[in-house]
């Protein structure tokens, strides 16, 4: 083969996307269907917020989502402290249908796609799957945030966190608003969400970093406190009904120095590419995957080297990145206590929130950073 593409999540998919038809391009996946089970909360920031996100893209046309895709479009994120004070920031997001959104990508790229096929290990420029090798002269590597070829090829581990998510059917929050909650007893370490899809369902979820949660509490004890007695949350849910579940794993690392080994270009949660204080990585791997297809087809052409890739995803994510980075490790050292989180948020205002939201850092919590040893004694 020319290129194969391992893993085909969003990454995977928009590099099948844009790798030319006249290469011989196969994408593999573990599933037996793209995409399902879905483990995220589907939601991608509008073409409008991209813009602010990621300033140094070239082309924000990739943002333009048909709405075949869609499910949900919200005006507003209310950010919910421990004590219910809440900020309300106007921000747009699709609510995507994840799984048709990957599976109709692929498709439609034209290339061949072989499900059930779980990759063992990376060895001798070949990817070893469980029923024998196969090779190429350039690998996608977008396997996930677990990603074995990152792991046989020697790249930096990523820290991770759980998550888990409830789809849920009657829902009654405000459809226009995407909820995230932050609290120990609810996300140690992390947020929790309500994320409205229409017409009453919803993505109904929680991070778990368990260095950061009580002795004896477990992730799914905090997700079912959330939806039943914490007050911020269950009285939207007080109806609601679970339909499907999923655990996953989430990068809330820095991303890779560098995302090339030799002739393997890694994308998306394999690199962690992640926006890590959200956790969000939809928008960070389409455009990684996308990126990626672009450099490969200039390899074949004889314009350019792999390591082009390099270039292009650090213009267009890295800076965004290392903000999310610099606020989660900023974070980290706060959200041992909900009486701190909520001290500490006190000087915060809906404009600060906003910054935040969109990975820009307020000058409020650049001075902060100079003084956590002081500040962790006093608050």
């Amino acid at each position: 083969m020319d290129v194969i593409v391992a893993g085909i999540g969003i990454a995977g998919a928009f590099a099948l996307r844009g790798l030319r038809k006249s290469l011989e391009v196969v994408g593999i996946d573990r599933r037996e269907k793209l995409g399902y089970p879905v483990e995220c909360g589907e939601i991608i920031p509008t073409k409008k917020e991209m813009r602010i996100l990621l300033p140094d893209l070239d082309d924000y046309s990739i943002f333009d989502i048909p709405k075949r895709f869609e499910s949900n479009l919200t005006k507003q994120v209310h950010f919910v402290l421990p004590g219910g004070k809440t900020f309300e920031i106007d921000f747009e997001f699709h609510v995507v249908r994840r799984d048709e959104m990957i599976q109709t990508v692929a498709k439609e790229s034209g290339h061949r796609v072989m499900l059930k096929r779980r990759i063992r290990d990376f060895r001798d420029g070949k990817l070893i799957l469980e029923d024998g090798e196969i090779e190429a002269k350039v690998y996608v590597a977008s396997d996930g945030p677990n990603s074995k070829i990152a792991k046989a090829l020697g790249m930096p581990k990523p820290e991770i966190s759980p998550a888990k998510q409830y789809l849920m059917r009657n829902v009654e929050c405000d459809e226009d608003v995407v909820y995230m909650y932050i609290s120990k007893k609810i996300s140690p370490g992390a947020y929790a969400w309500i994320i409205p899809k229409g017409e009453g369902m919803a993505n109904v979820g929680i991070g778990f970093r368990p260095e950061y949660a009580e002795k004896g509490d477990t992730i799914v004890k905090a997700l079912d406190y959330f939806i039943r007695e914490y007050p911020y949350s269950s009285p939207f849910l007080k109806n609601a009904e679970v339909v499907s579940n999923i655990a996953a794993v989430v990068p809330i690392d820095r991303p890779f120095e560098s995302a090339v080994k030799g002739n393997v270009l890694f994308a998306g949660d394999s690199a962690s590419m992640v926006i890590s204080h959200v956790g969000g990585g939809i928008p960070t791997a389409m455009v990684a995957g996308d990126a990626a297809a672009r450099v490969i087809n200039g390899f074949f052409d004889g314009q350019n080297d792999l390591l082009l890739y390099d270039r292009l995803w650090k213009k267009y994510l890295y800076q965004p990145l290392m903000n999310a980075f610099f606020l989660k490790k900023l974070w980290d050292r706060f959200s041992d206590s909900d009486v701190r989180i909520n001290r500490i948020l006190s000087f915060a205002t809906n404009s600060d929130m906003e910054k935040i939201l969109r990975c820009r850092i307020p000058w409020k919590v650049r001075l902060v950073s100079y003084f956590v040893p002081l500040l962790q004694r006093l608050i």
